[in-house]
C-alpha cells in the first residue's frame, strides 16, 4: 500500500510537470515565424511611422500659434519645390526662429522620446517575456531608428535637419560637420538600442534554450511530502 501511494503521487507530479511544462514550450514562436511576422508589420509600422512624423510637425506647429493647411502621410512631390517626400505638412502664422526650430526639429524630439523609452525596458527588467511582445517593440524602434538616422547623411536643402541649421547659419558643410558628427553619434546610441532589442528577442529569449516553467507552488508539496 505504501508504495501503491509513492507511486500515485509520482504519477500524479509527472501528470503536472507534463501539462504544464511543454505547453509554455508550445505557445513560444520559433525565430523563422518572428521573422515573417516582422516582415509583415513592415508596411504597417511604415505608415505608423509617416503619420507619427508628420503629425509630430503639426502639433508643434499648433503649440507654437501656427495653422495647420494640410497634412499628408502619401509619398509624393511637393507641388512647390518638386521635392520628393514621404509625407508632407503645411502650416501658416509660424513666427519667430524659435517656432520654426521646434516645428522642424517635433519628430526627432518624438523619435528621441520613444527610443529612450524602449530602452529603458530594453536595458531594464522591463523588457517582456512575451516573445510577441518583444518583436513588436523591437520593430517598432527599428523604425523610430530609420527616421531619425536618415538624415546622418542627408544634403538636400529641402530636409528638415538642414533646414534647422539653416535657422542658426550653419549653412555650409563645413559649419554643419561637426554637428554632423555628434548627430551620428546619437543615431549610433539609439542604433544600440535596436540591437539590444534583436539580441534580447532572437538570442536571450530563443525557445530552444528555454527552461520549462516552475511548477505550481502546490506541487512541490508531493516532491516534499513524506511518503
Amino acid at each position: 500500500m505504501k508504495g501503491g501511494r509513492i507511486g500515485a503521487r509520482a504519477l500524479l507530479l509527472a501528470c503536472v510537470v507534463a501539462i504544464a511544462a511543454p505547453t509554455t514550450a508550445r505557445a513560444a514562436p520559433s525565430d523563422s515565424d518572428l521573422v515573417w511576422l516582422g516582415l509583415a508589420l513592415t508596411p504597417p509600422t511604415y505608415v505608423a511611422g509617416v503619420a507619427l512624423h508628420e503629425g509630430s510637425h503639426a502639433l508643434a506647429g499648433k503649440l507654437m500659434g501656427a495653422k495647420l493647411v494640410s497634412l499628408s502621410i502619401i509619398p509624393g512631390r511637393d507641388p512647390r519645390t518638386g521635392a520628393f517626400h514621404f509625407g508632407l505638412t503645411r502650416v501658416t502664422n509660424l513666427r519667430g526662429r524659435g517656432a520654426h526650430a521646434f516645428f522642424l526639429a517635433a519628430p526627432k524630439i518624438t523619435d528621441s522620446v520613444l527610443l529612450a523609452g524602449i530602452g529603458a525596458l530594453v536595458f531594464t527588467d522591463g523588457w517582456p517575456n512575451n516573445r510577441y511582445g518583444q518583436l513588436a517593440l523591437t520593430v517598432a524602434a527599428t523604425g523610430l531608428w530609420i527616421d531619425f538616422a536618415k538624415d546622418v547623411l542627408t544634403f538636400s536643402k529641402f530636409n528638415d535637419v538642414i533646414k534647422l541649421g539653416n535657422l542658426f547659419c550653419v549653412n555650409t558643410e563645413l559649419r554643419r560637420l561637426p554637428a554632423r558628427l555628434v548627430y551620428a553619434g546619437i543615431a549610433a546610441g539609439f542604433g544600440y538600442i535596436v540591437y539590444r532589442g534583436y539580441q534580447r528577442t532572437f538570442v536571450e529569449s530563443d525557445p530552444a534554450t528555454a527552461r520549462f516553467a516552475d511548477p505550481p507552488r502546490w506541487s512541490i508539496g508531493l516532491l516534499s511530502s513524506k511518503f
